[in-house]
This record gives structure tokens, sequence and C-alpha cells, in this order.
């Protein structure tokens, strides 16, 4: 689906009138490659030629991929040539959170623009946020990782989108106290939910990733995926320990984050001030990976 009308349909049926953001279609594709990587890897018989094929096609990812995997980030005692022996090396899903990573970087560009640059680092705090706790909600680390990476896809195209309003706005969202997305549909006519879910239909994303990118900041419900009660949580504890895009940071309150989990739900005694300091150097270093 390459042109998008005023309105598009959600998958309960109910329609977003997409106004000025209609122009969603004007805006470059997600790596096709790693769209096809996120649906292929799920399929637990899939070979590592078969991944190795679909990485081929685009030279420029796999070239940053390699890039990264021979980075100090990962560590690995001998130079990794190709994408079968990162296969080979680092398995499937640390592959495969490579590659997300390198695309949505690739998707932000490699300019100085701070606005995007807050973008990038909130969706990377809160997939490591996720990784973490992903046990503690009964799910899988990969799907995890990818859901916290990508489930703020909607205001990185807002940036894109309406740049020279939507970027100031985020400057004064940063200390007003308002509905950050009750402001955004008043400014772009739609919210970023409804620009990611749009995105993530569009791109034909796996299903589990648009339900999180199209209701992160829904009512934290206890009926709720997993999967999306486990993004709010790191989307919490990734705004709260600096790396917040819009609106008031919130207060660093590490009991807050329980606050997501369903009843029932096993946990863990991780310190969640040990995370946050591991999660930041873990940033660091993904960050200086990419350099």
């Amino acid at each position: 689906m390459n042109n998008l009308g005023s309105i598009v349909l959600t998958t309960s049926g109910a329609g977003i009138h997409l106004g000025r953001a209609s122009r969603l279609s004007a805006l470059p594709p997600f790596s096709p490659a790693a769209c096809k990587l996120m649906h292929l890897v799920s399929n637990e018989t899939a070979h590592f030629r078969e991944v190795s094929q679909v990485l081929s096609v685009d030279a420029a990812l796999s070239s940053q991929v390699l890039r990264v995997a021979n980075s100090a980030l990962l560590g690995c005692r001998h130079e990794i040539s190709s994408i079968m022996q990162a296969l080979f090396v680092l398995g499937i899903d640390r592959l495969r959170d490579i590659v997300i990573t390198v695309a949505i970087k690739s998707y932000i560009g490699d300019g100085d623009d701070g606005f995007l640059l807050r973008a990038w680092r909130h969706n990377l705090a809160t997939a490591l946020w996720c990784e973490t706790l992903a046990d503690s909600y009964g799910v899988g680390r990969p799907i995890a990782y990818t859901a916290g990476m990508l489930h703020d896809i909607g205001r990185i195209a807002l940036l894109k989108l309406f740049s020279p309003e939507y970027a100031p706005f985020m400057d004064q969202a940063l200390t007003g106290d308002l509905d950050i997305l009750e402001a955004e549909r008043k400014l772009c006519d739609v919210d970023h939910c409804q620009v990611g879910g749009t995105l993530a239909r569009m791109w034909k994303f796996p299903s589990v990733l648009q339900d999180v990118i199209a209701n992160h900041h829904c009512e934290v419900i206890a009926e709720a995926p997993r999967a999306r009660l486990l993004v709010q949580a790191a989307c919490f504890a990734a705004s709260a320990s600096g790396f917040h895009t819009a609106g008031r940071e919130p207060a660093w309150d590490p009991s807050r984050i329980k606050h997501f989990l369903p009843p029932g739900t096993h946990t863990t005694d991780l310190n969640y001030n040990e995370v946050l300091e591991a999660v930041a150097l873990k940033l660091n270093q993904t960050e200086c990976s990419f350099l």
C-alpha cells in the first residue's frame, strides 16, 4: 500500500482521519529487508541461508550490520566478514537486534537534528529496558527488544513530516503540563500512536508490533497484551531515567515499573537502579558502534 487517503482503518475497523498527515505516503519506506527479517526469524524453521539471502539484497544495511557486529559493543575476538559468519557467531536473535537497530538508525539518518537524536535514544533505551524486563512479562527477548526499538516510529514520522512545527512542540512540551496525544492531534491532526500504527500496517509489521506501536499510550489494563504492557513499563523507565522525548520527565521511581505487571505475573528481584546504569552504559556503547 503506497497511497494513503485521508482516512485509514484501524484493526478494529474504526477510521482515523489523517488530515495533513496523509502525506505519510511520501515518507521513505522502512527497510524492506528488516521487515522481511522480522517475519522470517519468527518462523522456528528459518535457516541461516534464508536470513543471509534476505539481508544480501540491501548492501548498505548489510555493511552497517557488519560494522556494528565488529565493534567493541559485541567484543568478538575475530573479524566477522559476512552475514553468514555473523549468524554463526552471534545467532539469529542477536543479529535481528542489530538489524532492527541499524534500520531504525538509518531511518532517522545521520544528521545533527537534536530532536531526532532524542527520539533515537528514547527508542534504544526502551528496547534495552524491554530486553531486561522481558522474562518478567513472559515475552520473548527478541520480540521485546524489537518492540521497544520500534514503538515510537510514529513520533519519528511526525518529526520528518512536520519538523518546523513539531520540533518546537517537543521542546515546549518538555516543561509544559500537556496531554501529549491531544496536543499532537491539535497540531498535526493525528497523534504519534495513530501515525505509527498506520505505518506499521502499511509496512506489514507483525501484528504484535502493530499493537504495541498503536497502543503504547493506552490506559494500563491487566487484560492488555503482555508485549504492550512490557513496552509501557520500559517506555516509562526510559523516560524517567533521562531518555524522554516530549512531555514532563517523570520522576525516577523504580516501584512504578511494577505497576505495569499483569496480575499473577512472576516477578524477579531486579535491582532497577543497577539496570538503569547498565542501560545507560549499553546505550553509550551502541551509539559508539555507529561512529
